[in-house]
């Protein structure tokens, strides 16, 4: 090569002088120029130069990089070559196909190396290499290596070697780029086969087949939205179209088929409150989009993504969210299709050419091709089996509003180990029988357009998405975790404590405010002598280092398993819970089980942990259940009654130090010393619960758990998210509550 040019950025500063600089070189043009341009989107662009960019290369307005690239190929003579390193989202993304167009038609894509997203040492970018040749061509074929399958920085370089040394290694491959434009927006998909090309060619487009549309943006989610579990069970829109609450799509984590239907969103008067959200300057903040499409059965994906597609079924009655993308129309047979289509192997290969960055809107999904063949009973047979096999273990979770029972206790068997291996069969076999019917799935659609040898079939077990907190994937195996499912247990027993359960009924029974045990019987259709396991009658539940009150969390869960497996294997039981659990009951009660029900409900507990600040004095109250009389009633019933029993104690040890053996009196000195400790924190903890006894605090649920549990102030336990200095911080700057009650 006689005449290379090498631009750095640095030889001409900031990003206005970069670009003046390489436009003024108009003295000669190159046989090659070599360049890693700056990046600078379109959002960050000012002034003059976003002026530049839009005048002189309106192509290439979505980032800097795409300016210095035409610029380039303009100083480039005919048959000359420019090098590049640039993001590789100008392969792919919709705003950038106008600049793809412009390369297919007018230029050669010679050479070009797809980084793996931490291709470099300390930077996840998605980064390429490439050259163009300024010189259009009609049947010459561009080398391409993909190295998107090798991880990491260190292997980046010795695998391009590779293959340029065999093309045959797998990561090699030679494209026509007239092809490209066969696909929806022109991706650079230089790895497919002539069989996707076809697909393409030969199918309608996803668009013309179901209408998948963006939903509502609320602009204030602590405002509008909630987790269902907050609110009254009455308020929730399910057959009273008159309700205030509506189940609400939101997109969630990676799950297939069905589930992630956990939030509600504020629809009273028809969303008024939403519609008549405005700024200070009188412009509407929340977004409502696509409203003819609320309420209608869809199929639905999270717009952020692994890499892998999730896609669900979500039957009518609910708002979808920004973050949700739905596809709707359609009947039930055409959904199924277009789910199990949605979860297909092929499919998710297919997401990643249309576009391969973390987003899959609905924009990208119309683009699939519509594969008629696939949408046939044999396709929607299997994967209705997949949403049942799906839905069933959603509803078998807590938080799920179809919760009916937990499932150890629905077995009936006098033994707790039994009943735990009962479950333990029953839910691996569900488990394998989705894998078989997600495999056949696979397959079928293989078979239907001959992709065998092409694409995959087979599904890592990792990949099936039930089951997740209760076991884990060894080899080809499914492995339970004994003390996961032993703390659902649990957590349902202290729901029976409280009355939202009962043995003697399915499904909720207390949930709604200010609900009493005599609405718990007359719900459950027993008198008091009927039932099994009664409902604690205050709503409050001690959970203490030892069993100073009657009503104590451990004496009730020992009533609960006597209650549901039987008094004749009591011990038996207890120990297998203890064994499974790796600690003592009350020890898991005491310290591990408020972390859970956290975790399980999202920070957004129901059941309430009043604490004092070391933690020595600790009860239990139902959320639900509360009223303003319950702080008054911890506080008499149970702290100062904790307190009195304490100094009995203490003056006990004191006997002992005096009449007993040394031995005796060393233990009862330690005693002594931690009674104190717990009297000190208890007296504290009773100025604290006093002053608000005092104030008699009403709670309004609709206002959800991160408010109402703010207003206990230090008379909660901290969690972390819900009322920590920094959320608590936040919580003060609502505009929608009195930030007074904020304590």
């Amino acid at each position: 090569v006689e005449d290379v040019k090498v631009d750095d950025s640095s030889l001409f500063g900031d990003e206005q002088n970069e670009l003046k600089g390489l436009y003024n070189l108009l003295g000669q043009r190159y046989d090659v120029v070599v360049t890693n341009p700056p990046y600078i989107s379109s959002s960050r662009m000012e002034g003059s130069v976003k002026q530049f960019v839009l005048k002189h290369y309106p192509e290439a307005k979505s980032d800097l990089f795409a300016a210095f690239i035409i610029r380039c190929l303009e100083l480039t003579e005919p048959g000359g070559y420019t090098g590049y390193m640039t993001p590789f989202v100008w392969m792919f993304i919709s705003s950038y196909e106008k600049l793809r167009e412009s390369f297919i038609n007018e230029y050669f894509i010679n050479n070009l190396v797809q980084l793996e997203y931490s291709g470099f040492d300390g930077a996840t970018v998605p980064i390429c290499t490439f050259t163009l040749r300024n010189e259009p061509t009609e049947h010459e074929k561009g080398n391409y290596i993909r190295l998107s399958d090798f991880k990491g920085s260190k292997v980046q370089g010795p695998k391009t070697l590779e293959a340029i040394q065999n093309p045959d290694c797998g990561w090699f491959y030679r494209a026509n780029q007239k092809d490209f434009l066969k696909i929806p927006g022109g991706p650079v998909g230089y790895w497919l086969s002539s069989i996707t090309t076809s697909i393409f060619e030969d199918s309608d487009q996803m668009h013309n087949k179901a209408k998948a549309r963006q939903g509502i943006s609320t602009a204030d989610n602590d405002r509008f939205i909630r987790l269902w579990y907050e609110v009254e069970f009455s308020k929730i829109r399910v057959n009273n179209d008159s309700q205030k609450w509506v189940p609400h799509n939101k997109g969630g984590e990676f799950r297939k088929w069905y589930g992630n239907q956990l939030y509600l969103i504020n629809w009273a008067d028809e969303g008024f409150e939403i519609k008549n959200f405005f700024n200070k300057q009188g412009k509407r903040r929340s977004v409502i989009r696509n409203p003819k499409y609320y309420f209608n059965p869809s199929v639905s994906w999270s717009d952020v993504t692994s890499s892998k597609n999730a896609f669900r079924v979500f039957q009518q009655g609910f708002i979808h969210n920004g973050c949700a993308p739905s596809a709707f129309g359609g009947d039930e047979e055409f959904r199924n299709c277009l789910a199990a289509y949605g979860n297909l192997n092929y499919i998710s290969e297919l997401v990643k050419i249309i576009n391969p960055t973390m987003h899959f809107s609905e924009g990208y999904f119309s683009k699939l091709p519509f594969t008629s063949k696939f949408w046939i009973p044999e396709t929607s047979q299997l994967s209705e089996k997949c949403i049942s096999i799906a839905r069933k273990e959603w509803d078998n979770q807590e938080i799920s509003w179809d919760f009916r029972v937990n499932s150890i206790v629905q077995t009936q068997h006098d033994l707790l180990e039994d009943s735990l291996e009962f479950y333990k069969q029953f839910w691996k076999n569900k488990f394998f029988e989705l894998h078989r019917a997600e495999v056949d799935l696979n397959k079928l659609f293989n078979n239907i357009y001959g992709l065998d040898g092409e694409v995959e079939y087979s599904v890592p077990l990792s990949e099936i998405t039930i089951l997740k907190k209760e076991s884990r994937i060894e080899g080809t195996d499914l492995i339970f975790i004994d003390k996961e499912i032993l703390s659902q247990l649990i957590s349902y027993s202290v729901g029976c404590m409280f009355g939202r359960y009962a043995l003697e009924k399915e499904g909720l029974i207390i949930a709604n405010h200010g609900e009493t045990i005599q609405d718990y019987l007359t719900q459950v259709g027993k008198s008091e002598s009927e039932i099994s396991f009664l409902p604690d009658n205050d709503n409050i539940i001690p959970v203490l280092d030892d069993e100073w009150f009657e009503d104590d969390i451990v004496g009730r869960f020992h009533e609960f398993l006597k209650a549901s497996f039987g008094e004749k294997n009591f011990v038996k039981n207890l120990q297998f819970v203890e064994d499974c659990l790796g600690k003592d009951v009350r020890k898991y009660l005491a310290k591990d089980f408020y972390n859970d029900h956290n975790k399980r409900y999202k920070k957004r507990p129901i059941y309430w942990m009043f604490s004092s600040q070391k933690g020595h004095f600790k009860v239990l109250v139902y959320l639900h259940r509360y009223t303003p009389d319950t702080l008054s009633q911890i506080l008499n019933n149970y702290l100062r009654e904790f307190m009195s029993k304490l100094s009995s104690e203490k003056e006990r040890q004191q006997d002992i130090v005096v009449t007993g053996a040394p031995r005796e009196q060393a233990k009862a000195l330690k005693e002594i010393d931690k009674i104190e400790k717990q009297i000190d924190d208890c007296l504290e903890y009773e100025a604290i619960l006093r002053e608000l006894a005092l104030e008699r605090i009403e709670l309004d649920l609709d206002d959800g758990v991160l408010v109402n549990y703010n207003k206990m102030g230090k008379a909660v336990a901290t969690v972390p998210g819900l009322n920590d200095a920094i959320t608590k911080k936040k919580v003060r700057g609502f505009d929608w509550i009195d930030t007074t009650q904020i304590r």
